[in-house]
């Protein structure tokens, strides 16, 4: 985790937070069919010599960014009234959430559909706004979740239909579905258990807490592709460029 201490309040609402992933040696990045030169994308299939090449995902999470419209004045928390109000947003709760700086709030999706049966519909609505993660059924996922900064309140993940141990280095730890006790400097690493769903579709990714951290922006969606001529074209592209950098990392 990278953080700033030089202004705790006020650095992480201007991006002020990252971090460092160690990834294995020789390792290359690819985005699809190339080779990507870069290393600061927030998803990549990564492969290295004698590693079963994984897509990963990078997710930061965040439960009270300070987001303003486009007057300058502050959005509040849905419901949110006056302070005086009996029954109001509770401290911990207020500011509005997201991964990876982006929300994809429910107030804006009932705006455009009123149908709450259909909020989490990217036919009704587009896709969300928030990271669109994508894998083919089957393959190996690792997501690295952090969590910066913003409430003490702690938060959890979870990935619809999908399971991972909750040690991922120790095969006797527990099987777990949701990553609970999530909170400032918090870093977890997730591989989910045989790969992305065998079954292709959309899958919903998002907060424990429904109530308010969901409705106000904390989900997203994990798109798990079928299999076809596109990734045995992508794969045959991965394999022989990792086969010819394992001859130059050898020598």
């Amino acid at each position: 985790m990278l953080s700033s201490f030089g202004d705790l309040r006020n650095h992480r609402y201007h991006g002020l937070f990252g971090a460092i992933i160690i990834e294995p040696p020789a390792a290359q990045y690819y985005c699809k069919c190339s080779c990507q030169n870069e290393d600061f994308n927030e998803q990549a299939v990564i492969t290295a010599p004698g590693v079963k090449a994984f897509r990963e995902f990078v997710l930061f999470a965040h439960n009270g960014i300070r987001l303003l419209d486009k007057d300058g004045n502050l959005i509040k928390t849905s419901e949110q009234g006056e302070d005086t109000e009996h029954g109001g947003v509770d401290h911990e709760d207020t500011g509005e959430k997201g991964f990876n700086y982006r929300s994809e709030r429910f107030f804006n999706r009932l705006e455009r559909n009123s149908d709450i049966s259909k909020i989490f519909s990217s036919k009704a609505h587009g896709d969300p706004s928030t990271p669109l993660f994508e894998a083919y059924a089957g393959e190996r996922v690792i997501i690295r979740y952090l969590m910066s900064a913003d409430k003490p309140r702690n938060i959890s993940f979870t990935l619809h239909e999908h399971n991972w141990l909750s040690q991922p280095d120790d095969p006797f730890s527990r099987r777990v579905s949701i990553q609970g006790a999530v909170s400032v400097g918090g870093v977890y690493n997730i591989e989910l258990e045989n790969g992305a769903s065998e079954y292709p579709g959309d899958y919903l990714y998002r907060s424990g807490s429904l109530r308010w951290d969901v409705e106000s922006g904390m989900w997203g969606i994990f798109r798990v592709m079928k299999k076809g001529v596109k990734y045995c074209c992508e794969c045959a592209c991965r394999t022989l460029g990792s086969w010819l950098k394992k001859k130059k990392y050898d020598k």
